[in-house]
């Protein structure tokens, strides 16, 4: 198979579509060789093209050429089966080739009167159309001005690769002038080096052009507002790498009848006066060598910016309220880039959603605020800020009472009422509850007029009367006597004892006292003043015939005889008693007897057997004797 040259040129055959990229207005010509719903496509015929090889209608041979728009049906067992390179069109044609066995110049075009002093790229996409094995393609391509010749040359293709781009990079002479493009077969003739050619394109080259506002090279958007009066800065990058001994700009803006130029803005920065109807507008820049600005065959194009021009958008506010004197105040409104409030007693903010803290009636009252977005400024509808009157709580004076008494408490200043702790109150959710504490108390209420609340407090001190305390029971010996032992509480208290019997003192707190038969003494304690309170203690004396010391008892906790209880001991309160084991160790020893004892030593269980005690009164009677632990 021989491989043909293909030259991108300027005056297109009718039998070929070359493609203009006019959405961007770049002089970009691409060969794709169209496109059709038939398999196969017309022959190449152009004054400007010339190629050793036939055209063929059909699936093609040694030495011949075929445009179709894919290779089904085509030496199914050695071809790939696919279709063209050109991206989004499914029935494009591309040039399909079956080399001979003798090296040729496949394809040879000129293109003629290309820009002066221009850089330009030649580009083309190669399949190797074997599926496996045979001869691979190898392709020298060429590009020749009247200065030089670039050579690309491809090596062998190997299969599996898919569609390769191959191009040269060349610049014309400063006068311009033709340009011939040559692709040469290098590998030799027999079974492989078949290929398909598509996308074939000569165009000027360049650097990326980036437009973008102001200093931000990702700043390709940028929005404003109708009513603003504002410029934008439009910069392009890779100004520094241009391919131009003479660059010149053109700036243009995009319309509905397409790209036309902004006069006056041919420098690399281009001071942009924003429009002021609403609307898209896109931006962007020509580049070109001194005098070819207006040759679409010669310049660069940069990428577009675009500037959304908007109206002001609609902003609304809102604020709590009504609010209690003392709590906050919100502020909220829509969210922009920068804010402006107003309001009662001096009030401003440059926040979007101000608090402002302690709220005093003098603040009550519309806000305003403005809001810019965009370069617009919105002015949102006024809020009302009502802040309600204070709340004056008062419970009332403290107070004392008697206890077992009551009294009413009084509150005022709301429309409801709620008494704490509710103890000793009748009703704690009115304004003027009863209360009878039994302790002095502090009672606080919560007032609460138009939601808003306030507190107070009273104390109510409860008279409790004097106190009187003293031992239950006491007992003695007949004939002997015992100290009573009695305490008092309260201020300014007296006291007596009743009855007038056999007491040494009725006014003391501690008499002794020599009963001759069991009797209960009174003690009263009396507290002048309003209350007129009186509190009693009661002491019964039990008068005990004989001074009874039991020998056993039996600790075995069954509840009968477990502690040796000697009966009116415990009258005594400065008697010692000791009980000692069979070697004169003490086991128990205690002053008093005011409980028990259960056998124990050191909080363990002494063993069954025999003890001995010692009983001192401390009035010069001594009893000591033996007593038996029983198991």
């Amino acid at each position: 198979m021989k491989f043909i040259t293909l030259l991108a040129i300027v005056c297109l055959s009718p039998q070929f579509a070359l493609r203009l990229k006019a959405q961007e207005g770049e002089p970009v010509l691409i060969e794709d060789f169209g496109a059709g719903s038939a398999q196969i496509g017309p022959k190449i015929n152009d004054g400007n093209f010339s190629t050793t090889y036939n055209y063929i209608p059909s699936q093609p041979g040694e030495g011949s050429y075929t445009i179709a728009n894919s290779t089904t049906g085509m030496y199914p067992e050695s071809w790939l089966q696919t279709g063209n390179h050109t991206p989004g069109r499914p029935n494009g044609y591309m040039m399909i080739v079956d080399a001979t066995n003798t090296i040729d110049e496949f394809y040879k075009r000129t293109v003629k009167t290309l820009c002066p002093g221009t850089t330009y790229r030649f580009s083309v996409y190669v399949l190797n159309l074997m599926r496996q094995g045979g001869i691979k393609p190898d392709i020298t391509f060429s590009v020749t001005t009247s200065l030089e010749t670039k050579t690309n040359h491809t090596g062998p293709i190997d299969n599996g690769l898919g569609w390769l781009e191959y191009n040269i990079t060349f610049n014309t002479p400063s006068t311009g002038g033709d340009v011939t493009i040559k692709m040469t077969n290098n590998a030799s003739g027999g079974y492989g080096n078949d290929v398909a050619l598509d996308d074939i394109s000569l165009r000027p080259y360049g650097p990326a052009l980036t437009t973008y506002f102001g200093n931000d090279k990702t700043a390709i958007t940028a929005q404003g507002c109708a009513e603003a009066d504002k410029f934008y800065t439009l910069n392009v990058s890779a100004a520094s790498d241009l391919p131009y001994e003479n660059p010149v700009y053109q700036w243009q803006i995009s319309t509905p009848n397409g790209w036309i130029n902004i006069p006056g803005a041919v420098s690399g920065s281009y001071p942009l006066h924003q429009p002021t109807t609403t609307g898209n507008y896109q931006y962007r820049v020509l580049v070109a060598q001194q005098g070819n600005t207006n040759s679409a065959q010669c310049r660069l194009i940069s990428s577009a910016v675009t500037l959304s021009i908007i109206n002001p958008e609609p902003v609304t506010a809102t604020a709590s309220s009504p609010v209690c004197p003392g709590e906050n105040i919100y502020l909220t409104v829509s969210t922009g880039d920068s804010y402006s409030w107003t309001g009662p007693n001096g009030f401003t903010s440059a926040q979007q959603n101000p608090v402002i803290n302690s709220a005093t009636v003098a603040m009550s009252g519309q806000y305003h605020v403005t809001v810019f977005k965009n370069g617009c400024s919105s002015i949102a509808p006024a809020v009302t800020v009502n802040v309600n009157a204070p709340v004056v709580a008062n419970a009332g004076d403290n107070k004392a009472i008697c206890k077992g008494d009551k009294t009413q408490l009084h509150a005022a200043g709301g429309t409801s009422y709620k008494w704490y702790p509710a103890t000793g109150l009748s009703n704690p959710n009115i304004a003027n509850p009863m209360a009878s504490p039994e302790e002095t108390t502090t009672y606080t209420v919560e007032v609460t007029n138009n939601s808003c609340k306030a507190k107070s407090a009273v104390t109510l001190t409860v008279n409790q009367g004097p106190g009187a305390y003293a031992t239950a029971t006491r007992e003695v010996m007949k004939g002997d006597r015992i100290q009573l032992h009695a305490q008092v509480s309260g201020e300014n208290v007296s006291y007596y004892w009743t009855p007038n019997e056999n007491i040494s003192n009725t006014t003391s707190l501690e008499p002794f006292v020599f009963p001759t038969s069991n009797i209960t003494y009174i003690l009263h304690v009396l507290q002048p003043g309003s209350c007129n309170l009186e509190s009693k203690a009661a002491v019964e004396v039990k008068v005990i015939d004989k001074f009874t010391i039991p020998n056993t008892f039996t600790p075995n906790g069954d509840g009968i005889n477990d502690t040796w209880q000697i009966d009116a001991l415990g009258a005594y309160d400065n008697a010692i008693t000791q009980v000692f084991n069979r070697y004169g160790t003490i086991v128990y020893s205690t002053k008093g007897y005011t409980k028990a004892w259960d056998g124990t030593y050191n909080g363990k269980r002494l063993p069954p057997g025999t003890y001995y005690y010692k009983i001192d009164l401390k009035n010069g009677t001594v009893y000591s004797g033996w007593v038996q632990i029983i198991g």
